[in-house]
């Protein structure tokens, strides 16, 4: 959940949400390889890489602006805090420290190793100058409340901690203090401490005993800019069910999902994917390609693609990627190709990204939303037919036949 100063409360407790509940033709290095005759072939084009139709948080290009980049190095001050009321152990340091490490881990293998994540944590527990409760995590936490915690922190620290290269603060509190419930985040802090200005802050709560390093990494997401994709609303004809527009598959969705990959989407908006892994569908040309598993994308051979897109209109296409039970997906029981629609122009929250299920009404909900390779699915707004067949290996060729 990512908080702004002009957003006077948290639209909805990450843990409460969860309790209720990649050119053919003229091939460019990394790209599929020829197609049939009947295929043309084009680079990932800016009919593709849609355009940001909505301000803040959102699957659109570039990302906004209050994203920190995603490319290089990272550098991030973890701030182990206490309080009078509920103090901790020395001995609790490390355990905290390591409850979050793999979500540094997370990163660092989702962006293929472009994104690297340097973490200075503090010399032990530091005392927060008020007790646990006078920050009023329960009671619906303000952007004044949440920069006040994020301040105290810092100027607790600051006497022992050089802040003057951090990108990012990550605060997390003991886990003798349950009432710090839960982990949001800010992009617009405004805190200068030791002449850096600091603008992006992550604070774990108690929900990072729930969730472990995950939470780090989809809290993290938010800093770069990604959107949430779970409701905020549950729909009405599905009361309670926030997850509805893509389930477990994708981090920034439930991260308790058996699927936690972030999509190839999301990694093409990063600049985790480069332009040559996206095959760009359209309506003049039959387009085939073959897909690697969207958690080998980093790794994806020559011949290889990370997604198709096909667009329908100025803001909105339909992607394909290719879910296997390998990496951060190796929980998922459906394998296939996972289609789901981008929309630019859905704000954060509202479903900018819905998978599309191929199995409707099933017990299991989306956990078995993957096309099976045999299977095929016609968009609806254009006709499109689009087919998927096994590879080699775990791959799968996608065709789109307008």
């Amino acid at each position: 959940m990512n908080q702004r100063a002009v957003r006077k409360s948290l639209a909805l407790p990450l843990a409460a949400i969860a309790a209720s509940a990649l050119a053919l033709g003229a091939v460019p290095a990394g790209a599929a390889a020829a197609p049939p005759s009947s295929a043309v072939a084009a680079p990932a084009s800016d009919a593709c890489r849609l355009p940001a139709a909505v301000g803040g948080l959102g699957s659109g290009f570039p990302v906004d602006d209050q994203a920190l980049p995603a490319v290089g190095d990272l550098k991030a001050a973890l701030l182990l805090v206490d309080f009078d009321d509920h103090p901790a152990s020395a001995a609790s340091a490390d355990e905290a420290e390591a409850n979050l490490a793999s979500g540094v881990e997370y990163l660092e293998r989702v962006s293929g190793g472009r994104l690297d994540v340097t973490t200075t944590t503090s010399d032990g527990w530091v005392r927060m100058p008020e007790p646990s409760t006078s920050y009023p995590f329960e009671r619906g936490l303000s952007y004044e409340d949440h920069v006040r915690y994020i301040g105290d922190a810092i100027a607790a620290a600051d006497d022992t901690f050089d802040f003057s290269d951090v990108d990012v603060v990550w605060v997390t509190a003991t886990r003798e203090a349950p009432n710090i419930t839960y982990s949001p985040t800010t992009n617009f802090l405004d805190v200068t401490a030791d002449g850096n200005h600091l603008t992006h802050a992550v604070t774990f709560g108690y929900d990072q005993w729930r969730w472990g390093g995950l939470v780090l990494a989809h809290e993290s997401g938010h800093t770069l800019g990604l959107p949430d994709l779970y409701l905020f609303e549950a729909p009405p004809e599905d009361p309670g069910n926030y997850h509805a527009a893509v389930g477990g598959w994708d981090l920034m969705g439930l991260i308790s999902g058996a699927g936690p990959e972030y999509f190839a989407w999301h990694r093409w908006q990063l600049g985790w994917l480069d332009d040559a892994q996206v095959v760009c569908a359209g309506d003049d040309r039959t387009t085939s390609a073959r897909l690697a598993p969207v958690a080998r994308s980093g790794e994806a051979l020559p011949g290889q693609a990370a997604m198709v897109v096909y667009p329908v209109s100025e803001t909105r296409a339909v992607v394909v990627e290719n879910r296997q039970p390998v990496g951060y997906d190796e929980g998922i029981e459906a394998r296939g190709a996972l289609v789901y629609t981008v929309d630019t122009s859905v704000p954060s929250g509202e479903g900018p990204v819905r998978v599309v299920d191929s199995t409707p009404g099933s017990a299991d909900g989306l956990d078995d939303a993957p096309f099976a390779a045999g299977s095929s699915w016609t968009e609806p707004t254009t006709g499109a037919e689009l087919t998927f067949r096994a590879g080699p290996a775990g791959t799968l060729k996608v065709t789109v036949q307008p």
